[in-house]
């Protein structure tokens, strides 16, 4: 049973704030407006678009149907060849439409209208879930799931915690903690003649990830890294995750009639998100006990759990919550590419390795958070990391504005899914897109006669965590646990892998590993 109360603060609203790029979009000047109304009178209707009717979706996706079988990033290509840059997706069983549209000027008309609290549509599930559990918990706080005023308020809570260097680096020993285990634990499974961990690699770097924002929002480590089988309701939350991501998936793409009755898999999906919900309430409710009978002091460094609490104990508990569901399995999926384009690029790997040991010389010394902020190298491998492999198909928003886009009319809260990752191979954008060059992201480029980057590029191609105030709240942890963990890897290990790599992920909203990560990992002498 969840306690009613924590005596840790008054409840504070802040004034919503945002970066100088948010706020440029947001305001959407009378002149730009004018433009909009202009070209509204001379489009094509909403009706006129094209796409798949609602017959061929409902066929397409049943068993035996030309869709069953692809996976998102497939299905998007399919259609992009039959229909063009701009199309629609039509909504089955009281399911929204999608505008679906590869053309980046779109995006960009999208960004600059979406207004002052934007609208991420996607969560349908999520909110019907939230909205019908019986005790009612999230009826007046359901997470940044949210939209609108409430949404305003909980991202104006978040914001100052989350986005913050000062918070996140405070989280810099307990991750390295956390790796080092990592470390230990592949020196623990990898074969002993050849060095290669199991084909189940990806359950290990699950295991790390969610170990790692465990940290940040439940407010210690959970042990199933060092003693799985000693950490049954650490298992039990893991395995939830799993469920959930899963089950989200199907809800959300696959026609589904669970907001009128109880699917199988929507009830799957119920139980998962109950057993999270147990479990989280457990371990956060014990760490707020503590933090009450211990609390940090106006000098001391509160935690992140700690300063949500402070102004609102509900929110707190549903944004932990949140954080794990949202950071584990993508996080494993941008490591897992980045270990990928560590073995397929030795050289690159060398380099990296490079910079690293000049900076810390032995693999057991710690980082420090200026250590980190001087190691270019490594954080333009793993941007370019997350240009070869995206996390993501891209991002959705429903329009803040009537807006024309390829020539027809956009009504206002049309949902539009932008995929632009897709363009991330694009040689438009990217000069010798199929290569793996971190050096393109450096200020200084080896070649400057040569552009790696084409000039002039929009800044909306690239997106790996959103952008405007609905980008990724948990950017600047990911990004130190992404850097903490490629930094120990190369120090420690030379990482290979021997096996093809076509195909290696799979697309749904995430993309997720689908080959073996039989990596080998050869210590480093010193």
């Amino acid at each position: 049973m969840l306690r009613q109360s924590i005596k840790l603060g008054q409840s504070t609203a802040y004034r919503w704030s945002s970066s100088a790029a948010a706020l440029k979009t947001n305001a959407v000047d009378s002149s730009y407006v004018q433009q909009l109304q202009a070209e509204w009178k001379t489009a094509k209707s909403f009706k006129e678009l094209p796409g798949p009717t609602r017959w061929q979706m409902f066929r397409g996706f049943m068993n035996g149907g030309e869709y069953a079988k692809m996976d998102m990033r497939n299905l998007m290509i399919y259609f992009r060849e039959l229909y063009g840059d701009t199309f629609l997706m039509p909504g089955l069983f009281g399911m929204p439409n999608n505008l679906v549209t590869f053309n980046v000027d779109n995006f960009e008309k999208a960004y600059r209208t979406e207004g002052q609290w934007p609208v991420r549509p996607g969560s349908e599930v999520f909110v019907h879930y939230r909205e019908k559990r019986a005790d009612g918990f999230f009826k007046d706080c359901m997470g940044l799931l949210s939209s609108g005023e409430q949404w305003g308020r909980l991202r104006s809570i978040a914001n100052p915690v989350l986005m913050q260097h000062r918070n996140a680096a405070s989280y810099l020993q307990p991750m390295q903690r956390v790796n080092q285990q990592f470390v230990q634990r592949i020196r623990e499974i990898r074969d002993k003649d050849t060095q290669e961990v199991p084909g189940t690699f990806l359950k290990e770097i699950n295991h790390l990830t969610f170990e790692s924002v465990a940290v940040v929002a439940l407010d210690r480590e959970l042990g199933l890294i060092r003693n799985p089988e000693k950490s049954p309701k650490a298992q039990k939350l893991f395995n939830s995750l799993q469920n959930f991501m899963q089950t989200f998936y199907e809800l959300t793409m696959m026609p589904s009639i669970y907001k009128y009755v109880s699917t199988p898999t929507y009830r799957r999906f119920s139980r998962a998100m109950d057993d999270i919900f147990e479990v989280c309430s457990f371990y956060i409710n014990q760490a707020l006990e503590r933090i009450e009978k211990n609390p940090a002091d106006s000098a001391g460094m509160m935690s992140v759990l700690e300063q949500l609490a402070r102004t609102d104990r509900k929110f707190a508990i549903v944004m932990s919550i949140d954080m794990l569901m949202g950071g584990v399995d993508t996080t494993s999926s941008a490591l897992s590419g980045i270990m990928l384009n560590l073995a397929k690029n030795p050289e690159k790997q060398a380099k990296l390795r490079e910079e690293i040991v000049a900076k810390l010389p032995h693999p057991t010394d710690e980082f420090t958070f200026s250590d980190m902020k001087a190691l270019p190298y490594l954080r333009a491998f793993i941007k370019e990391s997350l240009r070869v492999y995206p996390v993501a198909f891209g991002n959705l928003r429903a329009t803040g504005a009537d807006m024309v886009l390829d020539g027809y009319r956009i009504p206002k809260h049309t949902r539009l899914l932008m995929n632009s990752n897709l363009l991330l191979d694009d040689e438009r954008f990217y000069p010798r897109a199929k290569e793996f060059l971190p050096e393109r992201w450096l200020r200084q480029q080896p070649n400057e006669s040569e552009n790696l980057v084409a000039d002039n590029m929009s800044p909306f191609v690239y997106l790996p965590f959103g952008f405007g105030p609905r980008m990724c709240v948990g950017k600047r942890i990911v990004d130190m646990e992404m850097e903490i963990t490629v930094a120990n890897l190369v120090r420690n290990f030379q990482v290979e892998y021997k096996y093809p790599t076509e195909n290696a992920f799979k697309s749904t909203f995430i993309n997720q590993p689908v080959i073996p990560l039989k990596f080998k990992f050869t210590d480093i002498k010193y």
